[in-house]
């Protein structure tokens, strides 16, 4: 099928099984594929509003700069084909949709604690070869696409428009950066389709079909997040959850995950034993590379006896965001100890 035919149905946005039938009723007869999904007797009302909206013209841009369609054989092993469309359509590198992958997802209003544990297992998990699966968003995706990038890993971003239509604008640059280090976009919508709310609860399913796994961090009591970590239950694939402090509100809902029977995980490696994955290679590992100025500042003004959050920030002039995301990085590394006090330098 012509990239054209899959941005005139994947624009309808049929249901998947209703999508591979309409394929499936056109067999070897030689219909033109495009004139008889406009002439479908079964299309609903919405679905025949949004196919008169579609336009090739945003999809010829996009074919100029680089997007490409993946159907069937480019899918991979793990999909399940029943809750994806019978394409996609990608902007990168194809094989950021092979090997293993997991799922990263969580809350938008992050906290520092969040973004960095985000990192971190993205960044762990990336180190063994896997792909690492989010929506793009702010918060949790975002931190979690960096970690995997700065594991020299790939990374898959799902969309909730057309590939034309990136969201949020302000991560153009990290978008690039992951089409351009071996990883990828992708949309289940038409190529010039806006944002519209209920698409992205469509699109956490998406993520979830994606993946082999899916890691929950920071999730609230609604959160969109858990509709990808309930699509992996329905789907048999395992969910792991981060755990906070119990009056944490921002993860009351990844607690929950918790007590309906998902995985507790506080280190990478705890996830890659279920999944069976490798430990890094010793060439994986890089020596550490020198601190950034930030870094150096923080370690510079610790002690070995804890030391408070204000005085850190009075000693290296970090403003309390920034401070607390350096600080919660640094206790993952295990350079840093924090207790009631405060928070030392590791001897």
């Amino acid at each position: 099928m012509s990239p054209l035919f899959w941005q005139y149905l994947l624009g309808a946005e049929m249901a998947p099984a209703k999508a591979r039938d309409f394929i499936a009723s056109l067999g070897p007869r030689g219909l033109d594929p495009i004139a008889a999904l406009r002439t479908l007797p079964s299309l609903t009302e919405g679905e025949r509003r949004r196919l008169l909206a579609v336009s090739a013209e945003p999809l010829e841009r996009a074919l100029e700069a680089g997007v490409w369609v993946a159907d069937a054989p480019d899918y991979p092993a793990t999909a399940f084909p029943e809750t994806l469309p019978p394409a996609l359509f990608a902007w990168g590198n194809p094989t950021a949709l092979t090997g293993p992958r997991l799922a990263v997802v969580g809350t938008r209003r992050a906290s520092a604690y969040g973004r960095a544990v985000a990192q971190k297992f993205a960044e762990g998990c990336a180190r063994r070869g896997v792909g690492i699966v989010s929506g793009g968003a702010v918060g949790i995706d975002a931190a979690a696409h960096r970690g995997a990038l700065a594991a020299h890993g790939r990374t898959v971003a799902v969309l909730a428009g057309g590939l034309d239509k990136l969201y949020p604008s302000a991560h153009r640059g990290l978008f690039q950066q992951m089409r351009e280090n071996g990883g990828c976009l992708v949309s289940q919508f038409a190529v010039g389709t806006p944002l519209r709310d209920y698409a992205f609860l469509i699109r956490n399913g998406t993520i979830a079909a994606l993946s082999d796994g899916v890691l929950v961090v920071e999730a609230p009591a609604r959160s969109g997040s858990l509709t990808t970590a309930q699509e992996a239950m329905e789907q048999g694939k395992p969910v792991f959850v981060v755990p906070a402090t119990i009056d944490h509100e921002g993860f009351r809902g990844s607690h929950a995950l918790i007590r309906d029977g998902a995985l507790l995980v506080d280190h990478p490696g705890q996830i890659a034993e279920v999944m069976g994955w490798p430990d890094p290679l010793p060439e994986a590992e890089p020596d550490r590379p020198a601190d950034d100025p930030v870094t150096s500042r923080i370690l510079a003004a610790l002690e070995l006896e804890p030391i408070a959050l204000d005085r850190i920030a009075l000693s290296t002039g970090l403003d309390a965001v920034e401070l607390a995301e350096a600080l919660t990085l640094l206790e993952l590394d295990g350079r840093v100890l924090r207790d009631g006090i405060g928070y030392a330098r590791v001897p």
